[in-house]
């Protein structure tokens, strides 16, 4: 009991000093904004235009400071040993597959980008991870400290402004990924530092998840990557750690692209009912996959619709062209809902997020999977029977 009251102080402890750090950054970035309108000297047309630069000089600031940031993981992951495979900024994306960068397109909820690495091998259980997790925070940090130089030493107030934003933004980026922080449902860099050094196993979690990461940019299927790889604790306190949970919900991944569907359903059921360190974009997407399963099984369609809570339906909004997403729609479209004209629609949609899609074989499963559906609802319709009636008659 003492462990969970301390796990939510830390919880609220860290949303409060979000609030106060975005507030205070917020004020900062509202006096630049009234310095800058300041340069029409009351003339509301060059009020007006001071405002749209300074607005225009805060967003290339933030685009600058994620690239900034992802470069930081790049440069000291390379250093450590780690290989280059992919690097995005918002939902652009450079993959390195068959020796050459490819530009595809991959939007994930609560990141803004994102630097993948090849680990090095583990040597006696372990591998440098600190200087890669710390990446981008010192380079954050060092640009910076470099802008706030610059905005008192330029005269030119546009110059000042720009370089004031690039040292705030900068700042907020540090802040908000070397403290271990939760952020819109995703680990920052802080807390996956602090979680991959609680244990060896947490340490073997991280490296999993990047080689899992890098075998999937080598066009490789999960369900044909080694199996040792996806080993799922028997202890559950272990899965606390969310590395460690990380790797358990790779496990339902796996069973479900090797066509294990009832398996895939019982294992994310289970992992769904323990209390473990998941994150909550993985939580969201686990039950999009069990909406999946029990269209494909004998439940009624109203517990699909009940697996898809609050939280499942706003990911799928915001992620609407993830692969997994699209299937699962595409499945209640045919077994829910017998609308083949929207499940057309739907996979018409699937085609092209797929040609943009930076892991082919992630999208070879995911067809795996609608077809799977069209095979299930042909012999539903074989048999005269929707999913409703076989709710009915379980």
């Amino acid at each position: 009991m003492t462990a969970k009251r301390s796990e939510r102080k830390r919880q609220w402890g860290a949303k409060a000093f979000t609030i106060v750090l975005f507030m205070a950054a917020g004020a900062a970035g509202g006096y630049l904004i009234g310095y800058a309108m300041s340069g029409g000297a009351g003339d509301p047309l060059g009020t007006v235009a001071w405002l749209v630069a300074a607005v225009a000089l805060l967003i290339v600031a933030c685009i600058l400071q994620v690239l900034v940031h992802e470069a930081g993981h790049l440069v000291l992951g390379l250093a450590t040993g780690y290989r280059f495979r992919s690097f995005r900024v918002g939902s652009l994306m450079l993959v390195e597959q068959d020796g050459r960068l490819r530009l595809k397109r991959l939007s994930i909820q609560g990141t803004g980008g994102q630097c993948l690495m090849g680990p090095p091998d583990l040597v006696a259980g372990r591998i440098p991870y600190r200087l890669y997790n710390l990446g981008g925070v010192l380079a954050n940090t060092l640009v910076s400290l470099a802008a706030a130089v610059l905005a008192f030493a330029l005269p030119q107030r546009l110059a000042a402004i720009f370089f004031a934003f690039l040292a705030l933004v900068g700042l907020v980026f540090a802040l908000t990924n070397g403290l271990p922080l939760t952020v819109g449902g995703v680990n920052n860099d802080g807390k996956n530092l602090r979680s991959a050094g609680e244990s060896p196993d947490a340490l073997r979690a991280f490296w999993t998840i990047l080689k899992v990461g890098e075998a999937q940019a080598d066009d490789l299927r999960v369900k044909d990557m080694p199996a040792a790889w996806f080993a799922v604790p028997a202890d559950a306190e272990r899965l606390r750690n969310p590395l460690i949970a990380s790797v358990a919900v790779l496990a339902c991944n796996r069973l479900l692209d090797e066509g294990r569907i009832a398996e895939s359903a019982d294992a994310i059921r289970d992992l769904l009912k323990r209390k473990t360190g998941m994150l909550g974009l993985h939580r969201s997407l686990l039950k999009v996959d069990l909406a999946y399963c029990e269209l494909m099984g004998e439940s009624r369609a109203e517990e699909a619709e009940r697996v898809l809570d609050a939280d499942a339906r706003k990911l799928m909004k915001a992620m609407s062209s993830f692969p997994s997403v699209l299937r699962t729609r595409y499945a209640q479209a045919l077994l829910a809902n017998c609308d083949e004209e929207a499940a057309r629609r739907i996979r018409e949609e699937f085609d092209r997020a797929a040609a943009r899609y930076p892991y082919p074989s992630e999208i070879e499963g995911e067809r795996e999977l609608m077809d799977a559906a069209d095979v299930r609802f042909r012999e539903r319709a074989e048999h005269g029977t929707d999913v409703t009636e076989e709710g009915a008659q379980r």
